[in-house]
């Protein structure tokens, strides 16, 4: 009797075994068909998206249309069948994780025609709040050129008024008509956007917040938070001193010594980082730094290219192939000049696509070293299955960390485009110090961005309070405080917080920005770089192009902190301490200088009334 019920209980062992075998194989299959399947329509994507660039031919675009409605049916035809895995029978760890990304391919396509009549809309409508023209200028004209009164855009007409004005009146002026305008178009398209990534995380049955950032936003979150303490005494001293130049400027009826610092005024700052108007000047005048543009004035806009190509083929990666530069670089439109034009890239793993300008300037070259990350992050992980292509969008600290190399004196002197040009150390220091102002202070910017957007896609806010929630995180993590009081219905997120809102674009700056730190300094020591780290260049370096490539080639098969851990052993998680270090001289010039003025650190409650 026992030996008849151990006989039974090991055929229903190898039933089972069988029948989980079966299952793994059935998933298995569907896995790499599925891959395949998507790995086609992706290059369909890549070439309707790049090819309807510039498109006016009504009847090509509308067949373009098509052909993507088509695709998008077929990548939710994927995500549904991955749905009907129950991963729970599933004993293969790799086939759960594809199981897990192919589950949320279809994306917000998962909405139907809902995606194309209303979310994309709602998308367009939302990028062209900053380029619309339809604000009335201050004084009704009384300041502009010829005192033109014809209506004027925030990108660039407003954002050029604010680069150059001396006058709080009319910079005040400009931060409260241009979101009075928008208001409501912006709250109405955004919720949308907001209630599209609920209702498609529904259907798919995954998290929206792995929907919206494609990891786990949890623990993603706690690190952002890390990395805020970590900057906080650095960001204090520095809205210390950026507050009592602002005071000396503009006087006590503007600006309260010991409070916030109005967004109006702040923003200012922000834009003439750079220029001979900065909160700098009476210390570190624009005058005494070199004149960049100089560098490259000599080069062709495809010189930069080359140029910026170099810096990868010097650290080991195979040169771009013939096919990149003939047909995936694409020239500018001559018949539609535009003097502002930016370099982009069409980035549809495996084909990547960049766009450049004619213009050259240091700062494109520094953008084309920036762009080529993902070219070559592209290649790198073009040999994975399609479902973990989506790298955590670590191309962008890749190619931050380059921009700090390609763009420190040491290499520019080293590359020999700065003939002839020494950098003393104040040169150093005034350098430096504008980096600062420019990175730093935008830093708790991008946290409360991403805090905003989060809170509003879990329902901790809604959108009658999500202003007040605004004001509350700026003001507690930024010292931020509007330029007057603001009314029920207000919504005050900047034209930034919009740009490309769908692809979470801030949480993306402050990654990027952070980690492109922590991997600046890894490669640096890696170099075996001796001296202050903001003068570290580590063209060249063999070992850190392996780095690299070890980290690019595993795309999403791994989690984030095993992917990052290629570059970062021995702490994967972010921290600010990176770029502490970068920046400790003006850390140190900064504590000195408050500890002289006896000024105050940190800031009181704001007097305004957010309603």
């Amino acid at each position: 009797m026992i030996l008849q019920c151990l006989s039974l209980l090991l055929i229903a062992a190898i039933g089972h075994s069988s029948a989980a075998a079966n299952y793994d194989l059935e998933a298995k299959t569907f896995i790499d068909q599925s891959s395949a399947r998507y790995y086609k329509f992706y290059d369909e994507i890549a070439a309707e998206t790049y090819s309807a660039n510039n498109e006016d031919d009504f009847e090509a675009l509308f067949s373009k249309l098509t052909n993507v409605k088509r695709i998008a049916d077929e990548l939710v035809s994927i995500s549904r069948q991955a749905s009907g895995f129950d991963l729970s029978r599933v004993q293969s760890v790799e086939s759960k994780h594809a199981l897990q990304e192919l589950r949320s391919v279809g994306d917000l396509f998962v909405l139907g025609d809902d995606y194309f009549s209303s979310v994309q809309m709602n998308l367009v409508a939302l990028q062209t709040l900053s380029t619309d023209k339809d604000i009335e200028p201050y004084l009704g004209g009384a300041k502009m050129p010829d005192e033109d009164d014809s209506p004027i855009a925030y990108y660039p007409d407003i954002q050029k008024i604010v680069q150059q004005s001396k006058d709080s009146d009319e910079l005040k002026y400009y931060w409260e008509t241009w979101r009075e305008k928008n208001q409501l178009w912006a709250s109405l398209n955004f919720y949308t956007i907001v209630q599209s990534y609920q209702k498609a995380a529904r259907i798919l049955e995954v998290p929206v917040h792995k929907l919206w950032y494609r990891f786990d936003s949890h623990e993603m979150l706690q690190q952002m938070e890390q990395a805020m303490v970590e900057l906080k005494p650095f960001y204090q001293q520095l809205h210390s001193f950026v507050r009592q130049e602002l005071f000396k400027k503009y006087g006590s009826d503007v600006i309260d010594p010991n409070g916030p610092i109005p967004d109006h005024l702040f923003q200012q700052v922000l834009e003439q980082a750079w220029g001979a108007d900065s909160v700098l000047e009476d210390y570190f005048p624009r005058s005494e730094l070199p004149q960049y543009d100089d560098f490259v004035k000599h080069l062709s806009a495809k010189a930069l290219i080359n140029e910026s190509e170099s810096f990868y083929t010097s650290l080991g990666f195979e040169p771009l192939s013939a096919d990149f530069h003939k047909n995936q670089i694409k020239e500018p439109n001559e018949d539609k000049p535009d003097d502002d034009c930016r370099p982009s890239i069409f980035d549809l793993t495996p084909h990547v696509y960049l766009m450049y300008c004619e213009k050259v300037s240091f700062r494109k070259l520094m953008q084309y070293h920036s762009h080529m990350a993902r070219v070559y992050y592209a290649n790198q992980k073009s040999q994975l299955p399609s479902y973990y292509f989506k790298a955590f969008n670590l191309e962008f600290p890749v190619g931050e960390a380059v921009v700090l190399s390609a763009s420190s004196p040491a290499h520019l002197t080293g590359r020999g485009l700065a003939k002839g040009v020494q950098f003393t150390e104040k040169a150093l220091m005034n350098r430096l110090f504008r980096m600062s102002i420019h990175t730093v202070l935008n830093i708790p910017l991008y946290y409360v961005h991403t805090k905003v957007m989060h809170d509003l896609l879990n329902d901790t806010v809604d959108m009658d309070t999500v202003n007040r929630h605004y004001w509350r995180l700026l003001e507690l993590h930024a010292g931020i405080e509007p330029p007057s009081d603001r009314t029920e219905g207000a919504i005050d997120f900047p034209y930034k917080f919009y740009v490309n809102i769908d692809q979470n674009f801030q949480t993306q700056k402050f990654i990027s920005e952070i980690l492109g730190y922590q991997f600046y300094r890894a490669f640096c020591q890696k170099s075996h770089h001796r001296g202050q780290l903001h003068n570290c260049d580590f063209y060249g370096n063999n070992a850190v192009g392996n780095d690299l490539r070890s980290m690019m080639s595993l795309g999403s098969t791994r989690p984030w902190k095993e992917v990052v851990g290629k570059i970062l052993p021995n702490n994967a998680s972010l921290s600010s301490l990176a770029l502490l270090e970068f920046y400790q001289p003006v850390f140190d010039w900064l504590k000195n200088h408050n500890r002289q003025a006896n000024a105050k650190i940190g800031w009181t409650s704001t007097k305004k009334k957010i309603v």
